[in-house]
């Protein structure tokens, strides 16, 4: 039985806190020598151990059904695009600020 990976609540050390004994011995606590919990230690491990040699099982594939685009979406990414390339033909963005007037100018 490893006693390292028993957590902190079987170990005979405990919290140190006297609400969970009784007159100084902690009754309530895993033993290493108790046959039952010799017992109980090795079937849990072994349980963990048959778990964990099991592969995880495939899944298929998935389909997925997209819905139609909406025209109306279409014609807004097009006319956004026309704009991009409408400014990229007056050489790019910061050619085209230079032609912005404000006011006071």
């Amino acid at each position: 039985m490893d006693y390292a990976s028993l957590p902190h609540f079987c170990k005979r050390e405990g919290s140190g806190s006297s609400k969970h004994s009784r007159n100084g011995t902690n009754d309530n606590c895993f033993s290493l020598d108790h046959a039952f919990h010799q017992q109980l230690y090795d079937y849990i491990k072994q349980q963990a151990e048959a778990l964990e040699a099991v592969a995880p099982s495939k899944e298929g594939s998935v389909h997925v059904t997209l819905p139609e685009p909406d025209p109306d979406d279409a014609k807004i990414a097009e006319t956004i695009e026309s704009e991009f390339q409408r400014i990229r033909k007056k050489n790019g963005i910061c050619q085209s600020f230079h032609e912005i007037k404000i006011n006071g100018d």
